[in-house]
């Protein structure tokens, strides 16, 4: 009855071949029951026995695993486990290591929603350089979405409070139940038909995974991807995410996240055109002066050079040689008839004063497009200041009071703005459009 010591083996060894065993052929396993004897560590790793009417399996869910969980774990929950069945060798017993957790009653569509992200996600549809960038300045909204719900609400109250002054327009499709996900595509393709919109919206509140399934359906996501137009996602709450999260170019946590989104790259965008504006004047001002500048500088050129007087002195110099030349040929007029003929000709032709006269009607001709188009350009430099100061006059401070703003002040004149300052203060004053007036500070 004694074996031979080679097929003797330590206890050791024997459980390091059950669990090699056990890890090979029992690797990523679903298992479904109800949750029990639920511990919690101070290291953030969590046990727990998953139990049915016949067995009970240990499990674990370490601390890396546990806070990518949705949901918090509690006994007697009905949990779907996706994980791998290891041992334990200190003890020699077996136990699931457990990934992923699902409630059992969405681990049904928790598994379609995996599976379906991972077919579109190998397909390309989710890459990032497909994604078009958002509009910095959009100025017409198309928002798809229930018209009665909490979520367009929010949206539409969040634009109003940060000043959007661009255009929204309400799309409406149900966005839960079935045929749901046909109508948000329709209003999809609607929207980018209508021309003139810069942005597409697609939101809805918080729910549970039944209520946001619409925005997991394929078609959906896919029509999502391929819309030309730039798409905002805003589906559900902050710990919720669907598909049309990934297919859409931005995904926003929330509704009112889409809102505050938009609106942050509505006020950058005016903030640079601020800053656009006042640089624009500055130049303007400082080409204005720097033609100004020049102008008198071409004024003194012309009159140090004097042309007028240049062309009377050639004028004379001409006249002084056309009477020298008609001495000389009176002269030789018997003996050179035929060769004076000839020269007289040539001299018509090639007449310097008929050539000075050409150049001086040039002159003035240059002279006067130089005076219309100094004139053409200071009118346009003064309606553009015209332009200017009506817009500075718009953004100032007694434009900002007459809108129904007021300023509040203390008695030296420094501006409050918060109510911790204003209440350290015996005695303020408002500044409206038409005056002030003195307020008393009873705290």
């Amino acid at each position: 009855m004694t074996p031979p010591p080679e097929q003797v083996l330590e206890v050791t060894a024997l459980t390091r071949l059950i669990k090699g065993q056990l890890e090979e052929n029992f690797s990523r396993v679903w298992v479904k029951g109800e949750v029990s004897n639920l511990r919690k560590q101070s290291s953030g790793h969590i046990y727990f026995s998953l139990k049915d009417t016949g067995s009970q399996l240990p499990c674990a869910l370490f601390a890396r695993d546990a806070v990518r969980q949705s949901f918090e774990l509690q006994d007697g929950m009905e949990v779907l486990l996706l994980g791998d069945v290891s041992v334990f060798e200190p003890h020699g017993r077996y136990q699931l290591i457990a990934k992923i957790v699902i409630q059992s009653g969405e681990g049904r569509l928790q598994l379609d929603y995996e599976r379906l992200k991972r077919k579109l996600d190998a397909e390309g549809i989710f890459d990032t350089e497909h994604k078009k960038p958002l509009p910095t300045l959009p100025q017409k909204i198309a928002v798809i979405t229930s018209p009665t719900g909490a979520a367009v609400r929010d949206f539409l109250h969040i634009l109003r409070r940060r000043t959007f002054a661009g255009e929204v327009v309400i799309f409406p499709a149900r966005v839960q139940g079935k045929g749901a996900a046909n109508e948000v595509a329709a209003m999809l393709e609607h929207a980018v038909a209508s021309k003139g919109f810069d942005l597409i919206v697609i939101t809805r509140g918080g729910g549970s995974i039944e209520d946001l399934w619409v925005f997991n359906e394929e078609a959906l996501a896919r029509a999502v991807a391929a819309c030309p137009l730039p798409v905002i996602s805003a589906i559900g709450h902050e710990i919720d995410t669907v598909l049309t999260d990934y297919a859409a170019d931005k995904r926003a946590e929330t509704p009112s996240g889409a809102a505050e989104l938009i609106s942050s790259l509505y006020i950058e965008a005016r903030s640079r055109c601020e800053d656009a504006e006042s640089d624009l004047y500055a130049w303007v001002k400082g080409y204005l002066n720097d033609q100004h500048s020049q102008l008198r500088d071409l004024s003194a050129q012309m009159r140090i050079i004097a042309p007028d007087r240049r062309v009377q002195h050639i004028s004379m110099r001409i006249d002084e040689m056309e009477s020298r030349l008609s001495s000389n040929l009176a002269h030789r007029i018997t003996t050179e008839q035929q060769a004076l003929s000839k020269y007289a000709q040539r001299i018509v032709e090639q007449h310097p004063k008929t050539r000075i006269g050409i150049a001086y009607q040039h002159l003035k001709d240059f002279s006067r497009r130089l005076e219309s188009a100094k004139i053409l350009i200071a009118s346009r430099t003064g309606e553009k200041l015209q332009s200017l100061q009506h817009r500075l006059e718009n953004g100032s401070l007694q434009a900002t009071l007459r809108r129904g703003y007021v300023m509040i002040k203390n008695s030296d004149g420094i501006i409050i703005d918060r109510v911790s300052l204003a209440q350290k203060e015996p005695q303020l004053k408002a500044l409206f459009q038409d005056g002030e007036i003195a307020l008393k500070n009873d705290k």
